[in-house]
């Protein structure tokens, strides 16, 4: 799955894979003397012509299974700013010292937040990043849950609820940007792709460049998109974070306002 990470990378190979497809295609047909015959390449072009279909279908439901997902991850980026704002905003309710702990904490975890956002394919450099959130998310719910123990009042039981409602959105981030487009679906793609490829070559009586490129180049571009889309961590199509910028910049705007 490595691949489908590097969109450029990927739509190069695509286009590759799928000309010689092509070629091979031509020159099988063409050593075979297959499209001499009318009927037989009546029979040629009707197959192509249904597998081309068959292919359409199945890119059309592939990328159906992308844009969901690429718009779950830009809600759920919104969806964990305003959990996390809605916890700033109860922790300057907290007395002293807790509100100073948790709001330095607050705008530590909002960077690490972001952090985790910004990572690319980096196994490790994910790993660590959710390693600093996870514990940032223990140093803040142990000291709140230690003051609730001792003044156990409306007051921490409200932070205390939105603090956890900031760490369920967290898991829930970290589950979206794992649920990919099965690999088993994208073998099925690739094959089908260099069927409808093939059989495009096997159609053509004569060699023309213009007909051996579209195809294949149009293939690649739909199938790039879709990893695009599926991709959260590489490619040109990247989920942006305005909302938790906005909540990163008030945070120290508001720290920089304390005395």
């Amino acid at each position: 799955m490595l691949l489908f990470d590097h969109p450029g990378a990927l739509f190069f190979a695509l286009v590759l894979i799928l000309l010689a497809a092509v070629e091979v295609g031509f020159r099988v047909a063409s050593r075979m003397r297959v499209n001499a015959d009318p009927h037989h390449h009546e029979q040629v072009v009707a197959a192509r012509d249904g597998i081309g279909v068959l292919l359409s279908l199945l890119l059309g439901f592939t990328l159906a299974m992308g844009l969901p997902r690429f718009d779950q991850r830009k809600q759920l980026v919104v969806e964990e700013a305003n959990a996390i704002g809605t916890t700033v905003l109860r922790a300057q309710a907290l007395p002293e010292p807790l509100r100073a702990t948790e709001l330095t904490l607050l705008r530590q975890y909002v960077d690490a937040r972001m952090e985790f956002s910004e990572i690319g394919v980096s196994e490790a450099q994910l790993q660590a990043a959710l390693l600093n959130a996870g514990q940032l998310q223990k140093e803040l719910w142990r000291a709140a849950a230690a003051e609730a123990q001792v003044r156990p009042t409306p007051t921490i039981s409200l932070y205390l609820q939105s603090l956890n409602a900031s760490i369920d959105v967290s898991e829930k981030r970290v589950s979206a940007r794992e649920n990919r487009i099965p690999g088993a679906a994208w073998f099925m793609l690739i094959v089908m792709s260099t069927l409808t490829c093939l059989t495009v070559g096997y159609s053509l009586q004569k060699r023309f460049w213009f007909v051996m490129l579209l195809t294949p180049l149009m293939i690649a571009i739909v199938l790039t998109l879709v990893a695009d889309l599926d991709s959260p961590r590489n490619g040109w199509i990247r989920v942006q974070q305005p909302s938790m910028e906005r909540l990163r910049q008030s945070l120290y705007d508001d720290a920089s306002h304390q005395p």
